[in-house]
């Protein structure tokens, strides 16, 4: 996305305690090993879960003039755009503690979702809606409803 209107990231915080947890317990466990042993088997585990930072670790939402693109982590993939040609309106909603966050399917449509409760529900013109997390929920709806076309 070329020059977005909007952007704003959030740090996907329960991948970010997994990691330093992660890292505690190997740090730990390397220093009670006997000299000399191997500490190589311990490296898949950093290694797994900075994979985790790196394709997990933040969500962005983008928004410009023709669309809005959401992804998580740094490597931009897994991405999605939709145009806000599709979008019938928008809304500030809430997810429960019990769907989680990541990228979940839930009863409601599509669930993205880096940390906390808040979120905006896009209602598509095509009778389906999903919901983006935010920590900015109603700046993120503003841009938005500015942005979408006349019905």
């Amino acid at each position: 996305m070329h020059m977005p209107a909007y952007s704003h990231s959030q740090s996907m915080k329960s991948i970010w305690l997994i990691v330093a947890t992660s890292a505690l317990f190997v740090s730990v466990t390397v220093a009670r090993l006997p000299d000399g042993s191997p500490v190589w088997p311990l490296a898949p585990v950093l290694l797994g879960h900075a994979a985790l930072l790196l394709v997990f670790g933040t969500l962005t939402i983008e928004l410009d003039a023709q669309g809005i693109e959401w992804r998580f982590g740094w490597l931009g993939k897994p991405r999605w755009q939709l145009a806000l040609a599709d979008i019938a309106s928008v809304e500030l909603a809430r997810s429960s503690w019990l769907e989680g966050w990541g990228i979940r399917h839930t009863r409601e449509g599509m669930l993205y979702n880096a940390h906390g409760f808040a979120a905006i529900r896009l209602h598509l013109r095509n009778g389906r809606s999903l919901r983006l997390g935010s920590d900015e929920p109603e700046r993120l709806k503003a841009f938005i409803e500015s942005r979408l076309p006349p019905h």
